[in-house]
């Protein structure tokens, strides 16, 4: 019998000492101020709040004798789309000394859909293993006067446009007030380019829970055609309340520049008249090397030319300046050693434009032995030579021509629209 009741009061004891630990206890750590939106509120307060309003919350925990990892959450449950939109906020976990204050701050956002009713926002403390200490600050929730917030915005042909193109913005509104708007002012701009549209528009409520939703008339804004490429913010402004309320959104459009009207300033067309030739040991091989600017502006180019030890190599011109649309033909002589072996052998020149390496050309020697009639091959591969660097310029001249041609063409055309 005594052994009985050793067990039931260890059962019992047992009990007690998990009664103690299920719950924080309150009189150790208690609820100090609490401010919602700069006010006080107390445990089961009625707080009238909009739909649509931020709830900046300030909470005070008083500790008497201490408390280790202690987390606080606000939350407000009830909404359909709380999945979609979080209606909770809580703090980092934190430790409070004894007999001390702190204040921690939490924020919810209140949805724009949300029901002409009664909502709980609920309070807690909570730690590692515990129950949480609660306490529920009552919310009836009315609907804001006015309000209007951009729904969605459509871009055609999309996220992406070319210079010179236009874009297509289409703004759908969303009335979530209790008033009817009239002529709502809605504005699609590129700051950074300097073009707008705008359309005013009627936004009408309804009874659906005073939902209501607003097509904007299309906007066109057109990309000009010298735009450079790269990212541009676009900004989607509605004023509303006559015209008293704001609300801007900012999105991002990506513009591919125009070939037509960027910058060419700095454009050089070459043509080697042949790569490839072939030269006995002992003598000298000719490459003409035709440079022509195609850019906009006059450009100095600097030429070097680099071989190995199986020849020496020379430049009739290292400096060659170059006015918009004019060419120049540089002569690279490939003197070849007499004790270079037979076979392909490589020498290269750089072409640059001050600091900037704009070009590296290779021509190949094909290094054969010595034999008769030297001096008449070596003149028939500089006629070849001339020959196709005759062709080459004849070409290059053609096509800039061509592409300047029809840049007029395009500018004239872009005139009418």
């Amino acid at each position: 019998m005594k052994k009985i009741l050793s067990l039931m009061a260890v059962f019992v004891v047992s009990l007690l000492a998990l009664s103690m630990v299920s719950a924080l206890d309150t009189t150790n750590l208690d609820w100090g101020t609490i401010k919602v939106n700069g006010n006080v509120v107390d445990n089961g307060d009625i707080l009238a709040v909009e739909e649509g309003e931020t709830l900046e919350i300030k909470i005070g925990l008083e500790a008497v004798s201490g408390a280790t990892d202690i987390e606080v959450e606000a939350e407000i449950s009830g909404y359909e789309y709380d999945d979609y939109e979080s209606l909770d906020d809580s703090t980092h976990l934190f430790d409070l000394a004894a007999n001390t204050t702190k204040y921690v701050n939490l924020e919810v956002q209140m949805p724009n859909k949300l029901d002409k009713d009664e909502y709980w926002l609920r309070l807690r403390i909570m730690d590692k293993n515990t129950a949480a200490v609660e306490t529920v600050i009552r919310l009836a929730v009315e609907p804001t006067r006015h309000g209007v917030d951009i729904k969605d915005v459509a871009f055609s042909p999309g996220n992406t446009v070319k210079a010179g193109r236009s874009l297509l913005a289409t703004v759908l509104l969303e009335n979530f007030g209790d008033k009817t708007e009239k002529d709502v002012k809605v504005t699609v701009a590129i700051p950074t380019l300097g073009v707008s549209a705008t359309e005013y528009v009627d936004v009408v409520d309804t009874d659906n829970n005073n939902i209501d939703y607003e097509d904007v008339p299309e906007m066109f804004l057109p990309i000009p055609a010298t735009a450079a490429e790269g990212e541009y913010t676009v900004v989607v402004t509605v004023k509303y309340d006559d015209l008293r309320e704001t609300v801007t959104e900012s999105y991002i459009l990506a513009v591919m520049g125009n070939e037509l009207f960027q910058d060419s300033c700095e454009k050089l067309v070459l043509a080697i008249g042949p790569e490839n030739q072939k030269v006995t040991a002992g003598k000298t091989a000719t490459y003409a090397i035709a440079l022509t600017n195609a850019g906009t502006c006059s450009k100095a180019y600097t030429l070097e030319a680099v071989t190995g030890s199986w020849g020496t190599v020379t430049l009739s011109d290292s400096l060659v300046v170059l006015e918009s649309g004019k060419n120049q033909v540089v002569y690279l002589d490939v003197a070849v050693d007499a004790q270079t072996d037979a076979g392909a052998h490589v020498a290269s020149v750089v072409v640059s434009a001050g600091n900037e390496m704009l070009e590296t050309i290779t021509v190949t020697a094909n290094v054969v032995a010595s034999e008769g009639n030297d001096n008449l091959s070596l003149r028939n591969g500089l006629e070849i030579a001339l020959i196709v660097l005759v062709v080459l310029l004849v070409v290059i001249g053609l096509i800039i021509g061509f592409s300047r041609l029809r840049k007029d063409d395009e500018e004239e055309e872009q005139t009418y629209y």
